[in-house]
């Protein structure tokens, strides 16, 4: 009887383990921005795949990056710019959950008023919890 309490315990002890993290999600994500009809980009901003958010000055239009990161993590992204007359500042994210459909968003800030330009002008992707 000892011996079988004894089996018990041990197998409910190894059943328990920290190691039976359950298994994330993985997801592709690439996102780019582009700046038209002689717009520029300031500045991008993008959590990556560590949930570190990146910043990163001087980059030219189009402006792309592809990474994986896991369920739990977050998606979101901006980028600032100097925008004028006729031209838009645009932003994208796709990601794809390993053995789902691709999906994306877009945000685009154009500039339609004549002679003017938008200073520091902001696109973003919101922040938003990647599903398991």
């Amino acid at each position: 009887m000892k011996k079988l309490l004894f089996i018990s315990i041990i197998t409910v002890l190894f059943s328990c383990s920290k190691d039976d993290e359950p298994v994330r999600t993985m997801y592709d994500i690439t996102y780019t921005v582009n700046a038209t009809n002689g717009s520029t980009i300031n500045k991008v901003e993008y959590m990556n795949g560590q949930g570190v958010v990146i910043e990163l000055t001087n980059v030219s239009s189009p402006w792309s990056i592809s990474f994986e990161s896991r369920a739990g993590l977050g998606l979101q992204a901006a980028a600032y710019g100097e925008i004028p007359y006729q031209g838009s500042l645009s932003i994208t994210a796709q990601w794809r959950p390993e053995g789902g459909n691709l999906q994306s968003e877009t945000e685009t800030l154009p500039n339609d008023t004549q002679g003017s330009t938008i200073n520091n002008g902001l696109v973003e992707i919101t922040g938003r919890t990647l599903p398991d």
